[in-house]
């Protein structure tokens, strides 16, 4: 791999993603009409989606966070009607973590939301941002997937 002169130029990279995420986010829950939810609720109803009959503590391990954090995250988003426990049919004693029909349709709403957004951010810029944009697309996928390996690729991603 060949030496990255100016790291700076990836900070930005780091800065621009996380800020277009947030943005995004936030933007498109008011402009559907959605409660907001933190991040961490975010991260774990995304995650569960993706990989949905998992246990907290595999979600926990999944994202690299305390299974009493997650807990906590899971028990609200419970209550909010977005994920639901199901016995684990092997264990009883074990909640098996899904999504549920609201988390769904929440996502679809998001993601027409999204694209709408960004439809209308991409005419003030330069056809030719747009297409670098769209090409950079499968490479951040790629990206994540180098980051977290155990993270599946995102197609049209869970919420």
């Amino acid at each position: 791999m060949t030496e990255v002169k100016d790291r700076d130029d990836w900070a930005a990279l780091v800065d621009a993603v996380h800020d277009l995420s947030r943005v995004l986010r936030a933007a498109g829950e008011r402009a559907v009409g959605l409660d907001a939810i933190t991040g961490s609720e975010h991260e774990v109803l995304r995650w569960v989606s993706a990989r949905p009959g998992n246990p907290v503590s595999t979600v926990a391990r999944g994202l690299g966070l305390q299974a009493s954090n997650v807990s906590t995250t899971v028990r609200s988003l419970v209550e909010r009607d977005l994920l639901e426990r199901r016995a684990d049919p092997a264990d009883g004693r074990r909640a098996l973590l899904h999504p549920t029909a609201r988390a769904a349709r929440h996502r679809e709403l998001l993601d027409a939301a999204w694209t709408r957004q960004i439809r209308r951010a991409l005419d003030d810029l330069d056809d030719a941002d747009a297409v670098t944009l769209r090409a950079a697309a499968p490479v951040l996928d790629r990206l994540a997937g180098a980051l977290d390996p155990s993270r599946a690729p995102v197609v049209a991603g869970p919420a």
